[in-house]
């Protein structure tokens, strides 16, 4: 069972992929901390909060991509795999649609975040929405971070912004095609959760 960080990101290492919460598709970190699938609400589960504490912590990792990959939950994904996302997130013909009813208030924020690179907001409050739709629709890079204060922030960074060199060099030697094909299988064929903006 996971009990630490660092079990989690040896798991997430070993599997490439796992979502959060149970879904279909890869194991979840929340099966893995609790020995078994949930029955009601998992947070409820005497082990719950450690693994929201833990979910958090991967968020926070830099060895861990968090993204809405499977069922529209967040996945966590290990390196190896995130040429494969940039791919997908990068592509044109992806991005295009994925603008389509974005309201306004997401729309400047995407400009904010691709004109600053990086971008902090607090977790709640007026750009909640427009931060989540963006997050969904792939159009930015979201984690968290913690402040000096004990808050913990999102993060916004354009992929350029965050895709190192190699990485992007990397991505740019596959197609689109088998960019998808990766990362469907890495979900053991569960449904995708990007929305119809991706597959």
């Amino acid at each position: 069972m996971i009990k630490t960080l660092r079990d989690a990101e040896e798991l997430v290492r070993t599997r490439h992929v796992i979502t959060e919460v149970p879904t279909h598709g890869p194991t979840s970190l929340v099966e893995q901390v609790m020995g078994g699938r949930p029955t009601g609400s998992w947070r409820d589960h005497a082990k719950g909060r450690l693994a929201y504490r833990l979910g958090r912590m991967l968020r926070a990792s830099k060895d861990v991509l968090a993204v809405r990959l499977v069922e529209g939950k967040i996945a966590f994904v290990d390196p190896t795999l995130w040429p494969a996302v940039y791919r997908v997130a990068m592509e044109p013909a992806r991005r295009r649609p994925s603008l389509q009813g974005l309201s306004a208030e997401a729309r400047a924020l995407l400009s904010t975040v691709e004109r600053d690179k990086r971008v902090r907001l607090d977790k709640e409050g007026p750009w909640t929405k427009a931060r989540e739709a963006l997050e969904e629709r792939l159009l930015v890079h979201f984690s968290e971070a913690q402040e000096d204060d004990g808050r913990h922030v999102a993060v916004l960074r354009s992929w350029r912004d965050w895709a190192s060199v190699t990485l992007q060099a990397d991505a740019a030697r596959l197609s689109y095609e088998d960019a998808q094909a990766r990362l469907r299988a890495a979900c053991d064929g569960a449904p995708t959760g990007l929305g119809p903006w991706v597959f």
